[in-house]
């Protein structure tokens, strides 16, 4: 075994003090918690070619406005979705694949994930304004019009911020 360097000192020195920020950071997640949000989409609706049923690789966007539990109006969702497989895939199959933006008057939220005919689960990939740093998921449950729904949506997040 070789002497102890000053440089070897040093390397070990800031790998430790790295580790017990990491500790520190992991453990200010923990007791920060996570916060339940809820919103709820009206007019939830994607656009595609000629109104043509969206078959696998065709791509659309999605729009719709998004209310509070009170019904107030309180943002914006906008979408961009690939579809995964054809029509008549069974309603939990993934089906789409989705990126979504919920543009709110105190911030933005970005997340992405799959969906079947009715519903899916996402990954919120972060955020701005008010949910910078947003990490955490939601659940979207969707009505959607083309199968006998009335363009409704609920959006369940649990967020760490």
């Amino acid at each position: 075994m070789s002497p102890a360097t000053r440089r070897g000192a040093l390397a070990r020195g800031v790998l430790a003090l790295g580790g017990l920020i990491g500790l520190g950071t992991a453990e200010a997640s923990a007791a920060r918690g996570a916060a339940t949000l809820v919103l709820y989409g009206r007019d939830v609706a994607g656009d595609s070619r000629d109104n043509a049923v969206p078959m696998r690789g065709d791509r659309l966007t999605l729009r719709g406005e998004l209310l509070d539990a009170r019904g107030h109006v309180v943002g914006e969702l906008h979408g961009a979705v690939m579809m995964l497989r054809g029509p008549g895939a069974h309603g939990s199959d993934a089906e789409r694949l989705e990126l979504h933006t919920f543009k709110l008057h105190d911030g933005t939220i970005v997340g992405s994930g799959t969906s079947g005919a009715l519903e899916g689960e996402f990954a919120v990939l972060g955020g701005t304004g008010r949910y910078a740093g947003a990490r955490g998921t939601y659940a979207a449950r969707h009505k959607r019009r083309e199968h006998g729904g009335d363009g409704t949506a609920e959006f369940r997040f649990t967020l760490t911020v």
